[in-house]
Parts: C-alpha cells; structure tokens; sequence
C-alpha cells in the first residue's frame, strides 16, 4: 500500500491562476523577495481537530524564506489553529517532509514551489499516510 493521495488545494478551486498570482504579486511588492506565499490545508484523511472551526479550510500566508522546518511546523500549528503539543506531519507534493533542523523555507521553496501561481502548497495531518 502507498501514501493516501491528497494533492487537490481547495484554495485553488477558489482562485483562478491570474488571481493566485496576482496575490503572489502583491506580497512580493510589500515585502520584498524574502518572504514566500503558503497554501496550508488540511490532509483529507487526517482526524485532526482544530481549535477554532471557524477558520477556512485553507490558509494563505507569507514566510520568511530563513526560516526552518522547525519554525515553519510551528507556524503552522499557530496559523491551523491546532494544539501545541500536538504532533502533525507535513507534505508537499503528496511527500512526507523530513524535520530537518538545517533545511530552510527557500530551500523547500525551491524544490517545491508551484511555477505556475509561486505558491508553496503544504497539507498538515496528524498521521503518515504510509502503508
């Protein structure tokens, strides 16, 4: 058995390409390069809860580029509105990231990055999807 496919962003189905990259147009023009534009969503089979259910079911934010993995899972558990002391895994391009403490937000970025609308595409879950 493989990883549990989950790579359709809702926040794509909201926003034409010409919109997702005018949004991307506009963090750049205020911040400058060495912030990024994050897609979070979460995983279709993941049982997670969220602390405020009010939240859409995505969120769209800007990061500096510097940041780590590290950083970057704690921003995204204050962001999803998910309990600290939870553990979430994240993917990106139905792939599991590895928490590496050297690995930066650019780098991922780089990787990773969506080239049509420059968006970083990301689903948090609170299992892996393997096997």
């Amino acid at each position: 058995m493989g990883m549990v496919n989950d790579n359709e962003f809702e926040y794509k189905k909201a926003y034409t390409n010409e919109q997702r990259l005018e949004k991307y147009e506009k963090v750049i023009k205020h911040t400058g390069e060495e912030r990024i534009l994050v897609v979070l969503e979460r995983h279709r089979k993941a049982k997670i809860q969220k602390q405020n259910d009010k939240l859409s079911q995505f969120q769209l934010f800007a990061i500096n580029k510097n940041k780590t993995l590290v950083e970057l899972m704690q921003y995204v558990k204050q962001n999803a509105g998910i309990d600290v002391s939870t553990s979430i895994f994240l993917y990106c391009n139905n792939q599991l990231l590895m928490m590496k403490s050297d690995i930066t937000v650019g780098a991922l970025y780089d990787t990773y990055q969506n080239k049509e609308d420059k968006h970083l595409y990301l689903k948090y879950a609170d299992f892996e999807t393997f096997g």
